[in-house]
């Protein structure tokens, strides 16, 4: 199949998917009236999440293992594939800035599968920790990117302390998740999406090249009673970076691929 004809199928199957996603929403998903959540069926969003990494041409990598609820997972952020992919691979409701919930039919279907939207600044650490615990005791799974922005990947930027509130208080384990996209081992110069660049632009380049490879790595959970938020944060943060170095040398030691480019 030559590349344009390979784009133009994609889109069509892509645009197909989210008429799906649609669907999907309206007929499985309920909107609370008092709360404003959603309450949503985790595998049919996992399921939905996991053929639009397939459509994409997403071939995923998975090592460790996988979270049991009730558990905080932190995860570096590179980019917006970042949620599909540990949505495909999880349970989980996301932390998203609330700026995606003004994005056009993504961000209504980001709030139907459980995202918890928060403004960047707002500074009331309370209110987010009790947030937070609800979620914890509601769904189980939560996940965030302590980073607060996505990165081109080579690094980990440093963490936001307060984030890292409610698994103090509530005593859940934090699993930290290592995300490394790359092309033959090599470091992925195209899938962060960073700089000036629009979710149009990124997808583009996306859907124009046979696959997009990532390596998701999920570390053993850490225990943070008796830490300082900043001391929790880092130790998280160390944890990712260490598994982005030696890639997946967890328990099994071995990298299973659950998602093949198309």
């Amino acid at each position: 199949m030559t590349r344009w004809l390979r784009v133009a199928w994609r889109i069509l199957r892509l645009a197909l998917h989210l008429l799906l996603g649609v669907v999907l929403t309206w007929l499985f998903s309920r909107r609370d009236k008092v709360s404003g959540h959603y309450h949503h069926n985790p595998h049919i969003v996992s399921w939905w999440n996991d053929r639009l990494c397939h459509i994409l041409g997403v071939q995923i990598d998975a090592c460790g293992h996988r979270p049991q609820p009730p558990a905080l997972m932190v995860a570096n952020h590179v980019s917006w594939l970042d949620v599909p992919v540990l949505l495909s691979l999880t349970h989980t409701v996301f932390l998203a800035k609330s700026e995606i919930r003004q994005w056009p039919l993504l961000g209504w279907l980001a709030a139907a599968a459980g995202t918890l939207f928060i403004r960047r600044g707002a500074g009331d650490t309370q209110a987010i920790t009790r947030i937070f615990s609800q979620r914890l005791d509601e769904d189980g799974l939560l996940t965030l990117f302590p980073e607060g922005t996505t990165t081109d990947g080579q690094d980990v930027r440093p963490f936001f302390p307060r984030l890292f509130a409610a698994a103090i208080d509530t005593g859940v384990p934090v699993v930290p998740v290592a995300l490394r996209y790359h092309v033959d081992g090599e470091l992925d110069t195209l899938a962060p999406y960073t700089g000036n660049q629009s979710l149009a632009e990124n997808l583009w380049n996306l859907l124009r090249r046979p696959r997009t490879q990532v390596r998701v790595v999920f570390t053993p959970h850490i225990r943070l009673a008796g830490l300082e938020r900043k001391a929790a944060a880092e130790l998280a943060r160390r944890a990712i970076r260490d598994a982005l170095q030696t890639g997946c040398k967890t328990d099994d030691g071995r990298a299973r691929t659950v998602g093949h480019g198309a």
